[in-house]
């Protein structure tokens, strides 16, 4: 993979090694997610929220998980439900269980294939903003998670525009 995908900044300051837990869909954007974080210099390890029992995304994401040479586990939201929130809509979980397996597995750092950005000012304090190309940006979709989120949260693609991510996926062959 060459050198233009990598981020300017902002990305490029963790330690070499560091580990991460990608949501996986299966999906393009997953996979390029997962290789600009391998490029970063991550440790990368992908989990699968299973919504439903018939819920094809749990075999694409191991699908792209072995295609990746990452592994793959897979959270079951009914189970997170009664543990995270008897309220929450298993929609509503795909973060709380990222997070919550990441604790698991001790991994500091979560990530998705969301187009959108996250910085973190002088103060601490981790800011959503939109992705660098505007017709892609997904921000709207993250804008209601929490400050202890948003602080372990890297969104990798949300520097790019679709067409280099297509350029990324050609490259790659994915």
């Amino acid at each position: 993979m060459s050198d233009t995908f990598l981020p300017g900044s902002g990305f490029d300051t963790y330690e070499e090694q560091d580990k991460v837990l990608v949501g996986l869909c299966g999906g393009r954007g997953c996979r390029a997610a997962v290789r600009i974080l391998q490029q970063q210099g991550f440790a990368v390890a992908g989990a699968v929220v299973r919504l439903t029992d018939a819920d094809d995304t749990v075999q694409a994401a191991k699908d792209a998980a072995k295609a990746l040479g990452i592994e793959c586990v897979t959270l079951n939201a009914s189970e997170l439900a009664s543990q995270l929130a008897e309220e929450a809509l298993p929609s509503d979980l795909r973060f709380p269980a990222l997070l919550a397996a990441a604790d698991r597995l001790g991994i500091q750092y979560i990530a998705t294939g969301h187009h959108a950005r996250v910085e973190t000012d002088a103060d601490g304090v981790s800011h959503l903003l939109p992705a660098a190309d505007a017709a892609s940006d997904e921000s709207a979709a993250l804008a209601a998670l929490p400050q202890e989120t948003l602080a372990r949260l890297i969104l990798p693609l949300g520097d790019f525009s679709p067409d280099e991510l297509s350029d990324l996926a050609e490259e790659l062959q994915f």
